[in-house]
């Protein structure tokens, strides 16, 4: 007897570790994840049957109808242990869908319950062995620290009755390859693709931050860059570059790997950053910014066979589709995407505590002259200047198809997404670098001018409806490069020109915002510390600023010409340095110019 009721704790123990370690804070990896998930499911049906329920028979007879014991521990105990088993089996056979409040009931007695009955085990337990029993009780309550309710680190709102939304709810991008080729392939080397965990920068942040602020932090970065993962329950971005490598993803156009793992793997989510799914099934956007959208995966009306992804049934799923394609359009199809409040649920950004905002991409274009729905010509929204083809340096709506086989459209929103990151998308993809580029030298016009001793350089925001830079400004470097020659080519004056460590010096006039702490030091990488604003220098839209070069001390010079650049880089080379440090592959960003302008003197 002495055995057996070793062996029962010994099984009730074993159970309650493999099924805490399943809980989210514990942020097992799926590798490990799905191994303890089934060994718990399988071990805890086996150990039920054949340890659990026959020693609790025995022993209640034993002592209860032979020896006559009026145990209150034991009777609570074998009770917390029936409610477990009988919400185990229906979280087995039927599953807890969100949805379902016996599921949702069946969820939490089996997960309270396990910890009660743990500490009901160790009351019961012969009084020889008391501080064994508190010990291990105050283990198990201990308590976390965790953010106040009140603070939101992110604004992501689900189905109504759902609390998360499982793998099998997303939908690998991949699968959409086979309808919309054109628009995948667009999508599959972009920024909003490599988001999260195929993005350097973006990784080194979170952690950052995790490691300042507290691992439960990484959800105010993840609403937005990782939204399968948030959705799901994860607490932080799983990312292919542990150990300091930066696999063939980084640099591997098209998005190879989301195809294998589909034809591997089937269909299932996938951490892909900012997904075909997690935007073409938000049915509701605010434009408060933070992650403020409402994403509902369940309400798809799905076709025979849709989520079939091998062989003849997949097949037949994409027929039915085509034959009548009305119902797929209009669930993946909503007239919110185009309203530039629909991207304002990510680009406008504020700290989770104060409130501060650090992006305000849409409160600016709000103020901005291309915010105009009066006068048509002049009203241009977020997708007419980000979602549009350009050719030649302008934009060119694209003629063409979204979908393979589908109707002639006089303008096919594109999905490049370009914006100011040309870096990270042209290691990929030279087409994706190059409409970024195109982008980018459309948003500014130069003009130079020499008078009492002054250079005066005036930059004008002729073509961003934000301001110049906008996004994380505090890590955009835009500048002008100034040169001046004398008669004898010489230069006789310079400003702006980078550093031998690849750093701007002193003397350079940036445009951007630098945050600075409560005593005015600046926060560096470390945005979420921001409490002061220290300079902003940026261009709003549709305004010219003039800077000002003193040269005095060159007025007995005879001057020939002054060149002036507007350059641009997507990170300084501090902030690259210290992503190399994690991860050495990573080469450094160019600088692109986006306007020169030469005058003869």
């Amino acid at each position: 007897m002495k055995n057996s009721t070793l062996y029962m704790k010994l099984s009730i123990f074993l159970m309650f570790i493999s099924g805490i370690f399943q809980m989210s804070y514990f942020d097992i990896s799926w590798e490990y994840f799905r191994m303890i998930q089934a060994i718990h499911i399988l071990s805890s049906i086996f150990v039920s049957v054949l340890i659990l329920i026959p020693y609790v028979n025995k022993h209640t007879y034993k002592y209860m109808v032979i020896r006559k014991v009026n145990s209150t521990s034991g009777v609570f105990l074998g009770s917390i242990l029936f409610l477990i088993i009988i919400s185990g089996t229906y979280l087995f056979l039927v599953g807890n869908r969100g949805g379902d409040e016996i599921g949702i009931a069946a969820f939490n007695i089996h997960l309270y319950g396990s910890f009660i009955l743990l500490a009901s085990l160790f009351w019961h337990i012969k009084e020889k062995a008391p501080n064994v029993a508190v010990a291990l009780f105050i283990l198990v309550f201990i308590q976390t620290p965790s953010y106040s309710e009140e603070i939101k680190l992110h604004n992501i709102q689900i189905k109504e009755g759902f609390k998360r939304y499982h793998n099998q709810d997303w939908t690998n991008s991949a699968r959409c390859k086979s309808c919309h080729e054109d628009i995948f392939n667009q999508w599959a080397d972009s920024n909003h693709r490599h988001m999260a965990g195929t993005n350097p920068y973006y990784m080194v942040l979170e952690n950052l931050a995790a490691e300042d602020m507290g691992q439960e932090f990484r959800l105010w970065c993840m609403g937005c860059h990782n939204p399968s993962a948030v959705t799901t329950d994860k607490t932080r971005t799983a990312h292919a570059m542990d150990g300091n490598n930066m696999p063939a993803i980084v640099f591997e156009s098209g998005s190879k790997d989301l195809i294998d793992e589909l034809k591997v793997h089937g269909n299932s989510r996938l951490e892909e950053g900012v997904s075909c799914i997690a935007c073409h099934r938000i049915i509701d956007a605010k434009s408060k910014g933070n992650s403020s959208y409402t994403l509902d995966l369940t309400s798809r009306e799905k076709y025979v066979f849709e989520d079939n992804t091998h062989g003849v049934k997949a097949w037949l799923g994409e027929k039915f589709i085509n034959s009548n394609p009305k119902v797929h359009k209009d669930s993946y199809m909503k007239d919110i995407y185009k309203d530039s409040s629909y991207c304002a649920s990510c680009h406008d950004e504020f700290l989770p505590d104060s409130k501060r905002a650090v992006v305000s991409t849409f409160k600016e274009w709000e103020k901005s002259p291309f915010n105009n729905p009066k006068d048509k010509s002049k009203h241009k929204t977020c997708i007419d200047c980000h979602m549009t083809k350009l050719q030649d340096g302008k934009l060119t709506p694209l003629k063409g198809t979204s979908t393979d086989g589908g109707a002639i459209k006089k303008d096919v929103k594109v999905h490049y997404f370009s914006g100011s990151n040309h870096f990270l998308s042209g290691l990929k993809s030279k087409e994706h670098e190059d409409q970024t580029i195109q982008l980018l030298k459309t948003a500014a016009e130069l003009d130079v001018d020499i008078r009492d001793n002054k250079i005066l350089v005036g930059v004008k925001n002729v073509g961003a409806g934000h301001h110049l830079p906008t996004g994380v400004s505090d890590f955009r470097e835009l500048w002008l490069e100034v040169t001046l020659y004398d008669k004898g080519s010489n230069i006789v004056f310079r400003s702006g020109k980078l550093k031998e460590d690849g750093n701007l010096g002193p003397d350079a006039k940036v445009f951007m915002k630098v945050f600075g702490d409560k005593d005015l030091k600046p926060v560096g990488l470390f945005f979420w510390r921001y409490e002061k604003m220290i300079s902003d220098t940026r261009i709003p839209s549709g305004e010219r600023r003039v800077e000002s070069f003193d040269i005095s001390d060159l007025k007995d010079v005879k001057l020939s010409k002054v060149v002036v650049k507007l350059n641009f880089r997507i990170y300084p080379q501090w902030v690259t340095d210290i992503v190399k440090n994690a991860y050495p592959q990573l080469t450094n960003p160019p600088v692109i110019e986006l306007e020169k302008v030469t005058k003869e003197l």
